[in-house]
């Protein structure tokens, strides 16, 4: 199924690779950041599982992005 929400968390992760390509920042130092596993952020990334709200606040913090931005961007891509 390819409901909006799906579509969504695949333009966020999306956005988030983008952000940490802009910092120069690899996934190791980012789940580190974020106090999460390498192997659970793989999975965040990977669409294997689903970013949970508390994480995704995380991440913006961590990135100093506010969170409502990287919705934003998320969605934009959505649209192009």
């Amino acid at each position: 199924m390819n409901t909006y929400g799906d579509r969504l968390e695949a333009a966020i992760i999306t956005q988030l690779r983008v952000e940490l390509a802009t910092r120069d920042m690899t996934q190791q130092d980012f789940a580190a950041a974020v106090e999460i596993t390498p192997a659970t952020l793989n999975r965040y990334m990977k669409g294997h599982r689903s970013i949970p709200m508390q994480t995704f606040f995380k991440m913006a913090e961590v990135l100093e992005v506010p969170a409502k931005e990287l919705m934003q961007q998320a969605e934009a891509r959505l649209e192009a």
